[in-house]
């Protein structure tokens, strides 16, 4: 579990988190909402504070274009094989808590 002073993101934004020996994707969506995912691809381990994207309900990697159901990190299509680990975000007044 990782605790990490609330980034100041404006909706759609993203961040890379490193702690932990952890690097992680932070997703703002607006209302308190964040999605928290394995920085790297499955694939290829592209860097999807960079290359990644969200669109409706999926993370695509625009690498190799691989796409990634943001519910369950199952891969949709694409050239990965292996799901994206997904982390629970919780919100604790100014703190995320991000965990497995």
């Amino acid at each position: 579990m990782i605790r990490i002073k609330r980034p100041d993101l404006k909706v759609g934004e993203k961040t890379k988190i490193n702690q932990d020996n952890l690097e992680i994707l932070l997703i703002y969506l607006g209302a308190d909402r964040f999605l928290a995912f394995d920085n790297r691809c499955p694939h290829l381990g592209c860097d999807l504070s960079k290359y990644g994207v969200l669109i409706r309900d999926e993370l695509v990697c625009q690498c190799h274009f691989s796409h990634f159901s943001i519910f369950s990190g199952k891969p949709i299509k694409g050239a990965a094989k292996k799901p994206i680990k997904i982390y629970n975000v919780k919100i604790d007044g100014d703190y995320l808590i991000i965990g497995q």
